[in-house]
């Protein structure tokens, strides 16, 4: 009885209590969820500007349901906690910029390069030059494709700046594009066919350097562009003889229109495939999604995802294993195939090492042993190296370089600059 009494008695002592925490609480209550909704509210108008002329389109489809506007906010908190991250990189930045590089910045560096008409406004790309750009036309250009969904790492070009600059400083042309598809990866490359004979530099000396999904992007759209160019000179799968005595790369997107039409079905002359070239082809046949990619020399993939589970479309090693006869059979195979250079950490936690090793174990599988000579892929693990070091290990520090920043650079010269060999 006495214990019924003293919870009656708290009771009528609490409820008060509680009800003038509600009523002094619930102005804060307001106040905050008025800011979540404007906070959803003007990312949504942020990210959808461009997308229609008329405000009020925007208006009446502006998030209302708690639940997006909570993911909203969580998507810009993750944001702002990424930046605050990543203030160490805008001061290097700026002391590179403003210090290091200085009156020199304009001249190495082109920002906001269109690399396709098709859409101006989302198709663009900064280029970095070296130094010595006009003492050899033997300058490779690298394309570097960046991984855009499962770091940390800031989804836009200008971050990569410093990174960028480190393989300037190398010696190499580095075009760093934004995209969102691969299709408009495949478009960057072809600009940067066109940008090296425009500059009168080598058109094969073009490598794609890819980091996490960026690295399986270039994998499967430079693979699978390859396995289209052997079927199409070897459609039956078999090795011809002309190939077998010819050990250069006799690629069908840098092959004149009359060869090309020698080779292929006469009715294909008014269906708008005349040439493969990029050098021939109209701006509508470069960005045409179904010509073949320049020549690509090389691969540098960097801590890369190959197996995706779920995902039979767009999977490199999927794509490697179902064209095995191609390996065996087809000698144009071997004349397209690209030097490939693999780059894993071991602590990476993000991409496992395990998906470098099975796609560098399975090109070894599918190649012949008498043709294996002729296919240059490597593969560099490191010990201490994580997934997102594999691009900030080659930006500077506030004082230094990175430790690793030596041997990434060294495979990387050792890759792209072979030794020559004395006759």
């Amino acid at each position: 009885m006495a214990s019924r009494t003293v919870f009656v008695s708290a009771s009528l002592f609490c409820l008060p209590v509680l009800a003038l925490c509600f009523i002094l609480c619930l102005p804060l209550v307001i106040l905050l969820t008025a800011n979540l909704y404007i906070c959803a509210w003007a990312t949504y108008l942020y990210q959808h500007r461009t997308e229609t002329t008329s405000w009020m389109d925007l208006l009446r489809h502006l998030p209302y349901f708690p639940t997006t506007v909570i993911r909203m906010n969580a998507a810009v908190l993750q944001l702002f906690i990424t930046w605050i991250q990543h203030l160490p990189t805008l001061l290097i930045y700026l002391k590179w910029r403003y210090w290091t590089i200085g009156a020199r910045f304009d001249r190495i560096i082109r920002r906001n390069v269109v690399y396709s008409k098709t859409d101006p406004k989302h198709c663009l790309l900064d280029v970095y030059y070296p130094d010595t750009l006009h003492a050899t036309s033997q300058t490779p250009i690298i394309i570097f494709i960046h991984d855009g969904a499962t770091t940390s790492l800031p989804n836009h070009r200008t971050y990569y700046t410093l990174f960028a600059n480190t393989l300037r400083e190398l010696g190499y042309i580095v075009a760093v594009p934004d995209f969102q598809h691969e299709r408009q990866i495949k478009l960057a490359i072809k600009w940067a066919y066109r940008h090296a004979c425009e500059r009168q530099l080598d058109p094969d000396m073009i490598y794609v350097l890819g980091h996490g999904t960026g690295a399986h992007q270039a994998a499967h759209l430079v693979l699978s562009d390859v396995l289209k160019k052997a079927k199409c000179y070897t459609p039956s799968g078999t090795d011809s003889d002309t190939s077998s005595n010819s050990s250069d790369k006799h690629d069908p997107s840098a092959v004149s229109p009359s060869t090309t039409m020698t080779s292929n079905n006469n009715s294909n002359n008014n269906m708008g495939h005349s040439s493969l070239s990029p050098s021939h082809s109209s701006h509508s046949m470069d960005d045409h999604l179904h010509d073949f990619l320049p020549q690509v020399e090389g691969l540098l993939l960097f801590a890369g995802i190959y197996d995706r589970e779920g995902a039979s479309e767009n999977n490199p090693l999927q794509l490697i294993k179902e064209n095995r006869h191609l390996f065996e059979t087809s000698r144009d195979l071997i004349d397209f195939f690209p030097r490939i250079l693999f780059i894993h950490g071991e602590k990476d936690s993000i991409m496992s090492v395990e998906e470098s090793i099975a796609m560098y174990s399975i090109l070894g599988d599918v190649l012949p042993p008498d043709q294996r000579e002729e296919v240059d892929v490597r593969m560099r693990l490191y010990k201490k190296l994580n997934h997102i070091q594999c691009i900030t290990a080659l930006m500077p520090s506030l004082s230094s370089y990175d430790r690793m920043n030596k041997l990434l650079s060294r495979d990387i010269k050792e890759f792209i600059d072979p030794p020559i060999q004395q006759e």
